[in-house]
C-alpha cells in the first residue's frame, strides 16, 4: 500500500523590510492541541523556505482523508523570530492607533469565505493584538476607578456564544452576567475555569451591575504555550460550509510590515575645526539608487546651529530631523550628504542610516530614530 499526502495548505510568511520579500529566522510550530489534532488527523507540519506546508494522508485517489477532521476546526500556530530584538527593530506591530506593547499578542488568521486556491494570489491573513495567552484556568485581581458595588462577568468565545466563566461551589456552571462583589479593599478576585473547552480566543468582559455598560474587557487566547512564551500566533479556520478542507490546496500569507520613523541627525563637532556660527549646514538628499522603496526626504535644522540644548560629550552640536517618516529596509538608504556653506561643501557624502540595535525613540506622539554623527 502507497503512503500518498497530498497538500492541505501553505502559508506563506512575508516581510517588505527585506529585498526578497520573505520573513526571515522564524520559527512556527503548532500549539500542543492543534499537534494532537494534527497527530489523530494524520496531517503533517513541514517549514519551508519562505513559510509553512500542511499535508494530510490521502487514499489512492490522492483526494479522501484516510482520518478526516471533524468541522469546524482551527489550527493555531505559534511564530517566534530567532532574534526577537532585531525584529521588534524593523517591525511595525501597531493594529491602526493600537499600539503594539509587551504583554499583547499579534494574531493573524483566515477567513473561511476568503480561501484562495491560487499561489500567486493566497489569502491576506487579518491581523489584531490580543491582550496576551492564558491557561485554561487563571485567575485575576483587579481594581476599577471607580468601584463598583458589583460587577457582572461574561465570557463570549470566538464566534460570540456565551461561555461559563466556571463552576459555583456545588460544581453547577456559573451563569451568564454572573454577579460578583469586590472585597473590603476594592478588590475583584476572580477565577475563570474554563478547562474543558477548545482552546482558542475569548473575551472577557465585567460589566455594570445594570448590564449596560463595560467596565472592563480582554481578549485572550487560552490555551497550552510551547515551552517558551510565544511571540504571536496565527490561527487557520475551517468551516463546514463553505467546506475547503480536503478541497483543492488553500494558500495563505502573513505578511510584516517595516517600521518608519522620522530620522534625527545630531551633527557633532568632533574636531572643533567647523565654526558652527558661521558655517552653515545642511541635508540634502540626492535620490535612490536602483530600485529601492524609498521617496525624497527634506530634512529641517532643529533650533539654533550650535543648538542651544542639545551637546553631546559636551561638544557642540546641530540638530537635523526628516520632515517626513523614512522606512526601514534592508538595502540602505544612500546619498543623504552633508553639506557646508558657503562653498557648498560635502563634509560626509553618504550619511549612516539609523542602527538596527538602537532602539526607535517616541517623540512628540511619533516614532524617531537617532543617528549621531561626528564631523
Amino acid at each position: 500500500m502507497s503512503i500518498i499526502y497530498t497538500r492541505l495548505g501553505e502559508v506563506a510568511l512575508r516581510h517588505d523590510f527585506y529585498r526578497d520579500g520573505l520573513a526571515k529566522d522564524m520559527i512556527l510550530m503548532p500549539s500542543p492541541e492543534t499537534a494532537q489534532l494534527m497527530k489523530n488527523g494524520k496531517i503533517l507540519f513541514r517549514k519551508t523556505p519562505g513559510g509553512i506546508v500542511l499535508l494530510y494522508r490521502a487514499e489512492e485517489d490522492e483526494i479522501t482523508p484516510l482520518t478526516p477532521v471533524t468541522l469546524p476546526q482551527s489550527f493555531f500556530f505559534f511564530f517566534k523570530p530567532e532574534n526577537p530584538a532585531a525584529f521588534l527593530q524593523v517591525t511595525d506591530l501597531d493594529n491602526g492607533s493600537e499600539e503594539f506593547q509587551a504583554g499583547k499578542l499579534p494574531f493573524f488568521r483566515n477567513t473561511p469565505v476568503n480561501a484562495s486556491t491560487a499561489s500567486e494570489n493566497p489569502e491576506e491573513l487579518s491581523y489584531q493584538l490580543l491582550d496576551g495567552l492564558r491557561p485554561k484556568a487563571f485567575s485575576l485581581q483587579l481594581t476599577l476607578d471607580p468601584t463598583p458595588a458589583s460587577v457582572r462577568i461574561k465570557v463570549r468565545n470566538a464566534a460570540g456564544e456565551i461561555v461559563s466563566a466556571g463552576k459555583d461551589s456545588t460544581g453547577n456552571p456559573l451563569p451568564d452576567g454572573y454577579e460578583m462583589m469586590p472585597d473590603q479593599n476594592g478588590l475583584f478576585r476572580i477565577l475563570f475555569d474554563l478547562k474543558g473547552r477548545r482552546e482558542g480566543v475569548y473575551t472577557f468582559t465585567l460589566r455594570n451591575s445594570g448590564d449596560t455598560d463595560d467596565l472592563w474587557s480582554k481578549k485572550y487566547w487560552l490555551g497550552e504555550s510551547s515551552s517558551s512564551q510565544p511571540f504571536g500566533l496565527i490561527e487557520l479556520r475551517f468551516q463546514a460550509t463553505p467546506n475547503h478542507l480536503y478541497g483543492a490546496t488553500e494558500f495563505y500569507q502573513v505578511s510584516f510590515s517595516r517600521k518608519e520613523s522620522r530620522w534625527t541627525y545630531y551633527v557633532v563637532n568632533g574636531n572643533k575645526k567647523v565654526d558652527l556660527v558661521t558655517t552653515q549646514l545642511r541635508i540634502q538628499d540626492l535620490g535612490n539608487v536602483g530600485s529601492v522603496p524609498y521617496g525624497s526626504y527634506t530634512f529641517d535644522q532643529i533650533g539654533t546651529s550650535p543648538s542651544a540644548e542639545v551637546k553631546i560629550n559636551n561638544l557642540d552640536t546641530v540638530v537635523f530631523r526628516s520632515q517626513n517618516k523614512i522606512p526601514y529596509f534592508e538595502i540602505p538608504k544612500l546619498n543623504f550628504q552633508l553639506r557646508r556653506t558657503p562653498g557648498n561643501q560635502i563634509l560626509i557624502p553618504n550619511l549612516p542610516n539609523p542602527s538596527r540595535s538602537a532602539p526607535t525613540k517616541q517623540s512628540g506622539g511619533e516614532a524617531n530614530s537617532e543617528i549621531y554623527v561626528f564631523i
